[in-house]
């Protein structure tokens, strides 16, 4: 596949999602680094009242952290798979232009 235009905004022959799809994995990551931040943050607060209490914020935090940036992964992964068996078919169906295209009688 070549460039992408402007033009091709207008037009389904080309897909958007595998580029925006890249931006969007790392907006992603911005947002569960924040998440964390913020939690850490708050668990540093609570640690002042129960220390006991802030330390099981701590490592939820972190966990929940690792978790979401795997979960985020998967799902990106998924999508970049269904965009490239997308264009795969996309492939094939040019292949075959040339080719019959009629169904086999039952």
């Amino acid at each position: 596949m070549g460039g992408f235009s402007f033009g091709d905004l207008f037009q389904f022959e080309k897909m958007v999602a595998p580029a925006v799809l890249k931006v969007v994995y790392w907006i992603g990551l911005i947002g569960i680094a924040l998440y964390l931040l913020f939690a850490l943050g708050l668990a540093v607060t609570t640690m002042g009242y129960s220390p006991l209490t802030g330390l099981g914020m701590i490592v939820g935090s972190v966990i929940g952290a690792c978790f979401g940036v795997l979960m985020w992964r998967i799902i990106i992964e998924v999508y970049m798979v269904l965009f490239g068996i997308h264009q795969r078919l996309g492939e094939v169906r040019d292949a075959l232009k040339g080719g019959t295209t009629d169904t086999p009688a039952e």
